[in-house]
């Protein structure tokens, strides 16, 4: 499916709202369960609606890409938007590290980047860094997908992700429309590395629906020789899911690809689509 669980919800999104959720229960993630969430669960119910879930997307077209190398600004938005494979030359836009920049735009917030290499890729150990702008340019902490090889940003495509900051606020940029940007700078010029797309990641609106039902599940399963207050926190949460699911489904028309051939990535005139564009109707829920 295109919509893993690390793009729809991630155990930051848990941790959100029941911050010891990995300690206390001696976990190091939970994607099995972010994924019975999904599947057994938020796909059904999709396809009921009408919904083609395969075409559901987190990954966007981002409205403005620049290139800042040798102290130029370059316009790459077609080449990260486009399908052409191997056509954002990554060892060219940063040629010369500690000057070599990349920046990203885009009308919405968003709380990652996804990056398509094929088998043009660094073997080059590198760290990338992002900052976003807050009246200046801050660093975020990222969890790099691209370093398929330990320590080698650009090794394989992947997700670069984050928590969205709160004081993140859009700018102009070499002439932009104003928009949130991030920049992004590697400790080391990778070697071959071709990307294909590079799309930003946005909160899904079913995040908050597959988040409460992971948790559900969490502790639904959780220990009974164990203290606190499990099963409460697990009829809660299936309250919360049900709720916050009524909501979403009433507005993901924009976050479902419909191009044909499919592109992988939304444009801005899908993203404006409403549930009836997109082949289903209004959400109904028939409750005890």
């Amino acid at each position: 499916m295109s919509w893993f669980p690390n793009d729809l919800v991630s155990d930051v999104d848990l941790q959100a709202y029941e911050n010891g959720i990995l300690t206390a229960f001696n976990k190091t993630d939970w994607e099995e369960k972010r994924r019975k969430a999904l599947e057994d669960w938020i796909a059904p119910i999709l396809r009921t609606q009408g919904y083609d879930i395969e075409r559901l997307r987190t990954r966007y077209e981002p409205e403005q890409v620049w290139a800042y190398t040798g102290s130029a600004y370059t316009d790459k938005t077609s080449a990260a938007t486009d399908t052409t494979a191997d056509d954002l030359n990554l060892a060219t836009i940063f040629a010369t590290v500690g000057t070599d920049l990349l920046y990203v735009g885009s009308t919405n917030q968003f709380r990652g980047l996804s990056i398509r290499l094929l088998d043009a890729v660094s073997a080059v150990s590198a760290i990338l860094t992002v900052s976003y702008w807050s009246d200046g340019w801050v660093n975020l902490a990222v969890v790099d997908g691209t370093s398929k090889v330990n320590g080698k940003a650009f090794s394989g495509g992947g997700a670069v992700s984050w928590r969205v900051p709160s004081g993140w606020v859009r700018r102009t940029l070499n002439a932009s429309d104003p928009l949130y940007y991030v920049k992004v700078s590697i400790s080391a010029t990778p070697t071959s590395a071709k990307a294909s797309q590079l799309s930003v990641i946005r909160r899904s609106a079913l995040c908050a629906p597959a988040t409460f039902r992971t948790l559900e599940l969490i502790m639904r399963e959780a220990p009974t020789s164990g203290s606190g207050p499990w099963a409460e926190k697990a009829e809660y949460y299936k309250g919360e899911a049900d709720l916050a699911l009524q909501r979403a489904l009433q507005i993901i028309g924009g976050e479902f690809e419909t191009d044909d051939p499919p592109t992988d990535v939304i444009s801005a005139e899908e993203a404006a689509q409403t549930t009836e564009q997109v082949g289903a109707g209004g959400w109904k829920m028939e409750r005890a």
